[in-house]
This record gives C-alpha cells, sequence and structure tokens, in this order.
C-alpha cells in the first residue's frame, strides 16, 4: 500500500501500536506520513546504493556472502513512532524533532547491508576492507554475548554486549551518490550468528517476543551457534597446523637429501684417500692397523647412509680425545694422515759433523 493512501488507524493495527502508545509519542501523524512518503519515493535510488554497496564489499575474499535490503517505509514509521514513546525502553532523544527534511540523517539503517563470513578471525581482515573504502559515521560497535573474552585487536570497536546476546560488527558509513547524503549500516558476523538471528526475529515477532519459555529455548540455540563458530575456528587453526608441518617435513626431506649427497661425495674422496695410502711404500705396521681401523668405520658409515637417509649420521673414530667424527671431518683427518705418512717416509739428510782442525 502507498504511504499517502495509508490511514493512522489501519497504520496502528497493522504494526501493534496501542493507542496509549500513539498519545505517548512525540510525532505528528502527518509529519510520520511525510516521511514515509518521502521514503517510499526514493526507494529505488536508495536500492541502486545497496546494490553498489554489496558489490563492493563481496570483492572482499574474506567475505562469503552478501545480503542486502531497503527499509521498508511502514516499518521506519514504526521504528520513528516506538523510538519517540516517552519513558519506553526504546525511546531514543536523536528522534525528538524528526521530520522530512532530516530523517534521513537521524535514520542510519534505510540501507542495510550484511556481510557473512566463514571463521570469526575473519571479521579483522573484513573491517581493514573496509574501512579503506569507505568513511564511517561514527566508532564501529562489536557487539558480543556475555561472558566473550575480548581481544587487544577489537579496540579501534566500541565493544558492548549485546541484549540478545549474538556477536556481530556494526558499522554506519556515510555516501552521496546523488545530491543527498544516505547512511548505510552495514553489519559483519558469520553464517551461524546470521542464521541464529533470522531464526530468532522470525520465532520472535511479532508475538513471542515476551515468552519465557521460547526466549530460553532460543538462548540454547544461541549457544549452539556460538559452540559451532569456535568449532569452524579450531578446525581452521587444526588444518593450518597440519599444513605448517607439512611443510617443516618437506624442508627436513630436502636437508636430508642435501646431506645424503654431501655424505656420498665424502665417503668417495675418504676411498681415494684409502686407494693413495693403500699404494705408498714403507708403511709401518702401525699405520697399517690404523689404515685398517679407518676402513672398518668408513663401511660402517656406507651401511648407516645405505639404510636410511631420513636423518643425518656420524662416525665414531677413536682418535685419543672421545669426540664425534663426521664423514668431512674424516676427508681432513685422512688428508693430514696422508700428509704425515708421506713426510715419514722421506729419507733423512745425515747430519755432517764440522771436521776438527788441528792446531800446528
Amino acid at each position: 500500500m502507498k504511504v499517502e493512501n495509508l490511514e493512522l488507524e489501519t497504520f496502528l493495527a497493522k504494526n501493534n501500536i496501542s493507542a496509549d502508545e500513539w498519545n505517548s509519542s512525540d510525532i505528528e501523524w502527518q509529519t510520520l506520513r511525510d516521511i514515509g512518503i518521502d521514503h517510499q519515493s526514493k526507494v529505488e535510488q536508495r536500492k541502486e546504493t545497496a546494490e553498489l554497496f554489496a558489490r563492493i564489499i563481496q570483492r572482499c575474499s574474506k567475505v562469503h556472502s552478501v545480503r542486502w535490503r531497503v527499509k521498508d517505509p511502514e516499518h521506519l514509521m514504526e521504528k520513528i513512532v516506538r523510538k519517540t514513546i516517552n519513558d519506553a525502553n526504546s525511546f531514543n532523544s536523536d528522534y525528538v524533532g524528526i521530520n522530512k527534511d532530516n530523517y534521513h540523517e537521524i535514520i542510519t539503517d534505510l540501507v542495510g547491508i550484511r556481510a557473512l563470513h566463514l571463521f570469526k578471525d575473519d571479521c579483522l581482515e573484513i573491517d581493514s576492507y573496509l574501512c579503506g573504502i569507505w568513511n564511517t559515521k561514527e566508532k564501529p560497535t562489536y557487539y558480543v554475548r556475555d561472558g566473550d573474552e575480548t581481544k587487544d585487536e577489537l579496540e579501534q570497536f566500541d565493544v558492548k554486549p549485546h541484549p540478545a546476546g549474538y556477536r556481530s560488527l556494526h558499522y554506519v558509513f556515510e555516501s552521496q551518490p546523488l545530491n543527498q547524503i544516505v547512511y548505510t549500516e552495514v553489519q559483519v558476523r558469520t553464517i551461524f550468528e546470521e542464521g541464529w538471528s533470522e531464526i530468532d526475529h522470525k520465532i520472535r515477532y511479532p508475538n513471542f517476543s515476551d515468552n519465557p519459555q521460547i526466549s530460553y529455548f532460543l538462548r540454547i540455540f544461541n549457544r549452539l551457534a556460538g559452540s559451532a563458530d569456535e568449532m569452524g575456528s579450531f578446525v581452521k587453526e587444526l588444518v593450518n597446523e597440519f599444513e605448517s608441518t607439512a611443510r617443516d617435513l618437506e624442508a627436513v626431506k630436502k636437508e636430508n637429501e642435501a646431506f645424503k649427497k654431501e655424505n656420498d661425495k665424502n665417503i668417495a674422496e675418504i676411498d681415494r684417500l684409502f686407494n693413495e695410502l693403500d699404494s705408498s711404500n714403507g708403511k709401518h705396521q702401525s699405520q697399517a692397523d690404523l689404515v685398517k681401523d679407518l676402513k672398518a668405520e668408513v663401511e660402517k658409515l656406507k651401511a648407516q647412509t645405505q639404510n636410511s637417509a631420513d636423518k643425518p649420521h656420524v662416525i665414531r673414530f677413536s682418535t685419543g680425545s672421545g669426540k664425534t667424527t663426521t664423514s668431512a671431518q674424516l676427508v681432513k683427518l685422512l688428508a693430514q694422515y696422508q700428509i704425515d705418512a708421506e713426510a715419514e717416509q722421506k729419507p733423512k739428510r745425515p747430519t755432517v759433523k764440522p771436521k776438527s782442525v788441528k792446531k800446528a
């Protein structure tokens, strides 16, 4: 129905507003009707604003899906009435003096957007994305449940417990697509929170908002939705941990492959040195025994390398100090041994004593 054809009695009946509530409100019917007519005439224009916001928000990688709506004219009129009822819980002094010319500056949800995401922590990246595009009219509000722990990274929000018990981020963004400033309310929440809030609203209104039994079971449902969010975040962290472990294992595998390659190179060098030692002449028995021991240790090293390439191997060679010697160190040791052996094999120059000179 067009607002211009709407009668006061019909409006009150359709929106469950009693005569006492109407009489206690600070709004005249003609003023309220003018607001409704003006908004109805701008619905299509405001739909274009909503569609623009939705398209831009959907580009954020952390946003799963976007919903939008432009406030229904009669719902707008009902909201104004309830916000202007003196001494009511819903009374808001900002609405005093509202009229056709200023209602779009007072009411911030004429255009409403809901950005839904999968995991709780996604909201922080979405926050950076949104605030990098639009100016906020006021500090964003982060609604939490009673008992929720608030983190340090939420300091940029006005954190409040929500009376209905759901978690949601609320923004009011300012834009001016044509000749008039339009405020758009953007709500950011998880899919589980969206599902619960939709069911909660559908069941409560208009007839069961104060029913204690309905409220009790909806609170249980609320906790289940919250637990589902927590489980989703846990599974996400679990997957991240598995992926991190897999990367670490791959790095260790590559490191061990590089070690095996280096170890094989060192073993080849050890074999070369042994061949040179075997071909040398004039070795003492102690040298032969040492070479024999070295060969035995190298054979152990080869066996270890062939049996497992998953971890570095070392050999223990008795050098008198009890230190552990790797294959690379063994190469150096053998090389030095070869130098020492060759030095020992060189013939020593005889010592020549100076002749004594006899005195005449």
